[in-house]
């Protein structure tokens, strides 16, 4: 076998592989031998049929064989041979097959980037942490107890209220510029669906909350309501969506909703009883627990937030580039969420009018971020020789069955059957990486108002040479 590689970019090289007319020919040969040997050929016995005969019968076939076997046997030597830290799966550019000639193979792969990060000094970053405050301690506490909740139908006659779910029949009619009404004969945009609103939940559009309230069954109600465009850069929803619904960005929509079902939502009373029937302790030791818990995730964003401060000042000092390989995964993982997050509520996302083209171009530099703090994470970890040790990743195993409430055992054998256990050690190896870029770094720290706090970013994993 013989290669060259040419350097297209600090992330991306071409290889052009030939092996020899030689180990073509055997392996034409070979397929051959091997569809002769069960061909069905008019005028011969199965299996009878001369060798020059099937192949010029079953041609196409024979060479998608050997091209499968050559192609993935060049690439996976070539790879090899050259060392190149392939990331993603090769691009096949260009082939030349013929039997009794060399298979020349030309294909373009992305590769971890060869750079140096160097001293950490003269970092900075801002640790914003958002105090828990006894609002947020009595949200997670309204939650536990509409997880509680006992539903009755409304059968008096009375309005609806806050709290009630009202249950609407509704059509809905996307408005000309300037109309205040559906023009006539227009039918309806959005077809006969029927919804559950809580009055009063965040959940719930303002509009529809307080056109809805004080209605009894029947009654019918008019809502109108101006979607905002979707702001590139995010997979933001023109709700509502659902089989049969056109994309609503940008538009104005006057709704005709009926009313046809209340039901009174009643909660369990905020006292010791209901912190002993939640989670086995009194008022106040279940408010304690809350307060730390959220406590502990404000500060795991935030030090989520520092860590995208420092990473993205060593990819401007490095320069680093992302492949494109990467890029694509993470815009493809994103858009999988999404699609879930439809599939979840009932939607069909081939059904829902979305253009996943526009979104993925969309999400395509938040990726591009994501991807190179990643690169220089790994190489801070590999300059600062991080290594992940079995220990560690038992008591990480043993923390996370706690929390979970199985044996550690039974964990790291579902993970290994699951193919994760890799995972847990490149989370393990990450972490001990930004405590290094973190030491090395100036930190400030500030209060910051709930509205500033940072959303959490999402980490692209390596598979670490440390096993």
């Amino acid at each position: 076998m013989k290669f060259e590689i040419n350097h297209l970019s600090s992330v991306r090289k071409e290889l052009i592989i030939e092996l020899p007319a030689e180990r073509v020919t055997r392996s034409f040969n070979r397929f051959s031998n091997e569809f002769a040997r069960h061909a069905r050929i008019p005028g011969f016995r199965p299996g009878k049929a001369p060798v020059s005969l099937v192949r010029q019968r079953f041609e196409a076939d024979i060479r998608e064989r050997v091209l499968a076997q050559l192609g993935s046997e060049a690439i996976e030597e070539a790879i090899r041979a050259s060392q190149l830290q392939v990331l993603g799966e090769p691009i096949i550019q260009d082939i030349r097959l013929m039997d009794q000639l060399p298979f020349v193979l030309k294909v373009a792969v992305d590769v971890f980037p060869e750079f140096t990060v160097g001293p950490l000094e003269g970092l900075e970053g801002t640790k914003r942490v958002t105090p828990v405050t006894e609002a947020d301690v009595d949200r997670v506490l309204d939650q536990l107890r509409d997880s509680l909740a006992t539903m009755t139908p409304v059968e008096d006659g009375r309005p609806s209220q806050p709290g009630d779910l009202v249950t609407v029949a509704l059509v809905g009619y996307v408005l000309e510029d300037g109309s205040s009404a559906p023009s006539e004969g227009q039918a309806p945009n959005i077809r006969l669906r029927r919804e559950t609103l809580e009055l009063g939940a965040k959940t719930t559009r303002q509009e529809f909350d307080e056109a809805l309230r004080g209605r009894i069954v029947g009654e019918q109600v008019t809502v109108e309501i101006q979607y905002p465009p979707v702001t590139p850069g995010s997979t933001a929803e023109a709700a509502p969506v659902a089989e049969g619904v056109e994309d609503l960005a940008g538009k104005r929509v006057q709704f005709h909703l009926t009313v046809e079902k209340l039901v009174q939502k009643t909660r369990p009373a905020l006292d010791d009883a209901f912190a002993q029937r939640v989670a086995g302790m009194d008022l106040a030791a279940l408010r304690a627990r809350i307060r730390s818990d959220l406590e502990a995730e404000v500060e795991r964003r935030a030090l989520e937030a520092l860590d995208a401060q420092l990473l993205d000042q060593l990819v401007a000092r490095t320069g680093v580039e992302a492949p494109e390989s990467l890029v694509t995964q993470q815009v493809n993982r994103r858009l999988g969420e999404f699609v879930e997050q439809l599939q979840q509520r009932g939607i069909n996302p081939r059904k829902a009018n979305y253009d996943f083209q526009k979104m993925g171009e969309a999400l395509r530099p938040g990726a591009e971020t994501e991807v190179k703090r990643a690169i220089v994470l790994e190489q801070v970890a590999r300059e600062a020789k991080v290594e992940v040790t079995e220990a560690e990743v038992s008591e990480y195993l043993s923390e996370m069955a706690q929390q979970l409430g199985v044996a550690p055992e039974a964990l790291r054998a579902r993970l290994t059957r699951e193919g994760q256990l890799d995972n847990v050690r490149i989370s393990l190896r990450n972490r001990k990486a930004l405590a290094i870029v973190r030491s090395a770094a100036r930190v400030e720290t500030q209060t910051a108002l709930p509205t500033d706090a940072s959303a959490p970013e999402e980490t692209v994993l390596f598979q670490s040479e440390n096993r």
